[in-house]
């Protein structure tokens, strides 16, 4: 018997979630969001195949229909609604997480439409190594991962990175954090800044997406901070700032809209790996 070993690169293709989408027109639908939805800054899928979004100024929460782009619900947390710069959603055991760009944490059952709802919420003091720009949830629900968009100078810390968060215990957890592969993002996708905005988790690969809205890109790694694949998005693609796996396998990615309304993307599975990864 003959044992081919193959390279690490043609290994890690071989389970790219990127792998699943075209990212052309004919697979995507884009819908345009309720105006209130203007300011959306992240995506989070419940247990049951949910969408929740959170308003980046204001601590409100929605349920959209991802189906037809239509609004199902709102909560808000606090009465007023909490405001601050909100820049992730997660969900994990049916609590959501919110997190502010300075890492202050807010906690809260989901809500029914128009309810406020009391919260829990706390400073991770991780606003002191970096700016985060994202939020995710592992796949186990016991850890948050937060997106360390930039490192500040005194932080200790250098480079693009995924702070790990016990959620139980409160803190953080170095050895589980994941250092993004910055400069071979930027030579694979030829450009010269990555700059992270938004990030996913694949439930199936364990594999994390993040989205960068500046250079409309995509990068996927693995946890232990292995480049799998890199794309390029369209033009559609204003300000992405939003980006979640629906259970049935869509990918999803919200855009901003500036001096215009929002917008989400639906991107299908290629038919081939669709029906691969059922």
């Amino acid at each position: 018997m003959i044992i081919v070993l193959l390279p690490v690169s043609v290994l890690a293709a071989t389970i790219s979630v990127l792998d699943r989408y075209s990212l052309d027109s004919n697979s995507v639908t884009q819908w345009r969001l309720p105006d209130r939805l203007n300011e959306i800054s992240g995506l989070a899928m419940t247990s049951d195949g949910r969408l929740l979004v959170v308003d980046d100024e204001v601590a409100i929460v929605y349920e959209l229909d991802y189906d037809n782009g239509k609004l199902v619900k709102a909560f808000a947390l606090g009465k007023p609604a909490v405001k601050a710069d909100f820049e992730g959603i997660a969900v994990a055991d049916d609590l959501v997480y919110l997190t502010t760009s300075s890492g202050r944490v807010y906690i809260s059952a989901e809500g029914a439409d128009g309810q406020r709802v009391t919260f829990d919420n706390y400073d991770s003091g991780l606003g002191a190594y970096c700016k985060i720009e994202g939020l995710v949830q592992s796949a186990d629900n016991t850890l948050l991962y937060f997106l360390c968009k930039k490192a500040r100078k005194k932080s200790g810390i250098s480079g693009l990175r995924l702070l790990a968060w016990d959620i139980a215990a409160r803190q953080l957890l170095p050895d589980e954090s994941i250092v993004l592969p910055e400069e071979q993002i930027m030579r694979q996708l030829r450009i010269d800044r990555f700059s992270p905005s938004g990030v996913t988790i694949d439930r199936h690969t364990g594999n994390i997406i993040i989205v960068a809205s500046r250079q409309r890109v995509l990068a996927e790694v693995t946890k232990d901070g292995r480049l799998v694949a890199t794309r390029h998005l369209a033009a559609r693609h204003k300000q992405a700032e939003g980006i979640e796996l629906a259970i049935d396998g869509r990918l999803l990615i919200a855009d901003e809209g500036g001096s215009h309304r929002a917008r989400l993307a639906v991107y299908q599975q290629d038919q081939a790996n669709e029906n691969n990864n059922d």
